[in-house]
């Protein structure tokens, strides 16, 4: 019975030896926990850019603004309008200097639009346009040949587009979000003189 009292210590200090672990039996406080790493500084706050000023052309939204009224009684400045005779001989006779008269502004108002000179092509952009610019595009320039007896290039588009062109007859509409353009092509006597 010794011996197997002698095998049973020898055994447990065996154990611990071999396979140690925080309590062994010894009565010693298990070791520390490892130190945990200093937390990482924060980074200063990243500066921001200033958002890029938005470069505006005629139909962006930051142009649409309200149109104010002139007060056409107070202007001072006016247009004088000659009037003229035609004799026999179809020459140009001017009446005498002291006739002339300063126009009313009120009696003649004349509209200059920039974006079309021709209501015929403003009317048939406006009833051929479609939601889908290819489609748009073609039915324009179908109808504007058909009707109006030319050739003409339509350019149709989401939104504003820029571009150059040589013509006497233009028309740019702007329906919903789609923008067309048509032009009437310059005859070879005009491209002629051109050059």
């Amino acid at each position: 019975m010794l011996l197997i009292l002698v095998m049973v210590a020898q055994i447990s200090s065996v154990r611990g030896f071999l396979f140690p672990t925080s309590n062994s039996g010894c009565g010693c406080n298990p070791c520390p926990p490892q130190p945990v790493c200093a937390p990482l500084p924060t980074c200063p706050p990243v500066q921001s850019c200033p958002a890029p000023v938005p470069v505006c052309c005629d139909t962006c939204e930051c142009k649409k603004t309200e149109r104010k009224k002139r007060d056409m009684e107070n202007r001072t400045e006016g247009v004088f309008v000659v009037d003229y005779e035609k004799d026999l001989n179809e020459s140009v006779v001017f009446q005498a200097e002291e006739t002339r008269q300063k126009r009313d502004v009120l009696d003649e108002v004349v509209k200059v639009d920039v974006n079309c000179n021709n209501e015929d092509l403003r009317a048939i952009i406006i009833e051929n346009v479609d939601r889908v610019t290819s489609v748009s595009k073609r039915r324009i320039q179908e109808e504007c040949e058909r009707t109006l007896e030319g050739r003409y290039n339509v350019i149709c588009a989401r939104g504003d587009f820029s571009y150059i062109t040589n013509t006497e007859e233009f028309c740019q509409q702007t329906i919903g979000d789609i923008t067309c353009f048509v032009f009437k092509q310059l005859s070879n006597i005009i491209r002629a003189r051109l050059v």
